[in-house]
């Protein structure tokens, strides 16, 4: 046999034994999609174009973006919630109004705000109210605290349209909240705080230790208070509130972007300008809630496969920021737009798209103060829940950012491990312990 023909048949070996890889995998995959899972494509999308955000279907038409759409068991993804926390949603009906100047909460026919609350506090949104955007809002932020506090990991990549990884910092991310949990609430709110959260970049070395503290104020018209550890003067300085509202330098996400929306409902105005159904990303490959397991205290975990994007797939087709481990879902919204009363947002508008009734977010695409759109996000929710159905919280397993302008996508979240912590100490939220942990 001459050379020539030896290389051949390697050449043909190796097509064989790709292709068989190929088969096995994709057999693999349909094995484990739940039954009615469909691929939405460029081939189907103009038959969905108005259940997704324009710039979503503008990419999808192109090519670049190919989502996995899984069918959801209503009964099943409203157990993604406590019974406990549905009780008293239904329980807060006519509790709670809407402060008309600052869109903030307080109780039905005074001025006070809440001090200790549970479950949703407009458990019915009347599309017609003036006041909707807010209260919808208000709903957003409660479902978020009945997980009462969390820690992990995750990374920002900042990829180009080439897949080239300009940049990647690794970070550890931390917070509790003193309203709206599912433990016990302090009698009184510490520093009238409902609130904190505290993060730290652990790599690459030239960002390791650089530290941000935030405290959230119950408090209609106080804005947060900033911390930030700078190791090359080993300092915590107080900065600016708006710089939550800024681009993360080097990267497509914004400060306030964790779980799609994380910042103060006093600071913007919130307006209903819609409802309907969309197409939407959640943060893992299931709908519904994963078992959580005991820890050492009142903490409790879970783990995800990794989520990897299209970067990060040797082979692998689509926009390079495009995830390929968490599935769509086709859910009823509300459409809700968002524009900021501080002049030093980076933001001219934000829309956001809401489940109607989980009340996480799907998208927020943003405006610049010109008008243009340039900013998309995909927002993706994932859920624990305790064996005995005690305790469940929603987590933010997804948030990818992209700059229209620029053609660059900074995937994030898509950490393996959550933990949910019942016990932080509120030392741990102080700017001492910033200064301790950035070192």
């Amino acid at each position: 046999m001459s050379s020539a023909d030896r290389q051949g048949m390697r050449a043909a070996g190796g097509m064989i034994a790709t292709l068989l890889v190929a088969t096995l995998i994709r057999s693999a995959a349909a094995a484990a999609d739940p039954a009615g899972a469909w691929m939405l494509t460029k081939d189907n999308a103009e038959q969905y174009k108005e259940l997704l955000p324009e710039p979503i279907y503008h990419r999808l038409k192109a090519g670049e973006y190919y989502f996995k759409v899984v069918p959801v068991d209503a009964k099943k993804f409203r157990a993604n919630y406590t019974d406990r926390f549905w009780k008293a949603s239904e329980n807060n009906a006519g509790k709670y109004a809407i402060d008309v100047v600052t869109g903030g909460l307080k109780e039905a026919g005074g001025e006070a705000r809440p001090t200790a609350l549970y479950g949703l506090p407009f458990p019915t949104i009347d599309a017609g109210d003036p006041l909707s955007g807010a209260k919808i809002l208000h709903n957003y932020r409660l479902r978020q605290m009945q997980g009462d506090g969390a820690i992990h990991y995750f990374s920002l990549a900042d990829v180009t349209a080439d897949s080239q990884v300009l940049r990647s910092v690794q970070i550890f991310l931390s917070y509790k909240f003193y309203l709206g949990t599912t433990s016990v609430p302090p009698k009184t709110l510490p520093d009238n705080t409902e609130s904190r959260q505290l993060a730290a970049a652990t790599e690459p070395k030239d960002v390791a230790g650089v530290g941000v503290l935030t405290w959230r104020f119950n408090d209609w018209t106080t804005w947060d208070q900033v911390w930030a550890y700078l190791p090359s003067i080993r300092r915590v300085r107080r900065v600016r509130t708006s710089t939550r509202g800024e681009r993360i330098p080097g990267f497509e996400v914004y400060g306030d972007d964790a779980d799609c929306y994380d910042g103060k409902v006093e600071y913007f105005e919130w307006k209903l300008v819609g409802s309907g159904e969309v197409i939407g990303p959640l943060g893992t490959d299931s709908p519904y809630a994963r078992p959580l397991k005991r820890e050492k205290g009142q903490r409790w975990v879970m783990e995800v496969p990794y989520n990897r994007a299209v970067y990060e797939v040797p082979g692998a087709t689509g926009a390079p920021w495009l995830t390929l481990g968490n599935v769509f879902v086709r859910r009823p919204v509300w459409i809700v737009e968002v524009k900021p009363r501080d002049p030093y947002y980076d933001l001219g508008k934000v829309i956001l798209y809401i489940d109607r009734e989980l009340y996480h977010a799907y998208y927020k695409i943003g405006y610049s103060k010109g008008g243009d759109q340039f900013q998309t996000n995909f927002c993706g929710t994932g859920w624990g829940r305790t064996p005995d159905g005690q305790f469940a919280a929603p987590t933010a397993f997804l948030m990818t950012g992209i700059n229209e302008r620029e053609n660059r996508g900074t995937p994030t979240g898509r950490y393996t491990r959550e933990t949910f912590v019942r016990d932080f100490a509120d030392e741990w939220f102080s700017p001492e312990h910033l200064t301790k942990l950035s070192e």
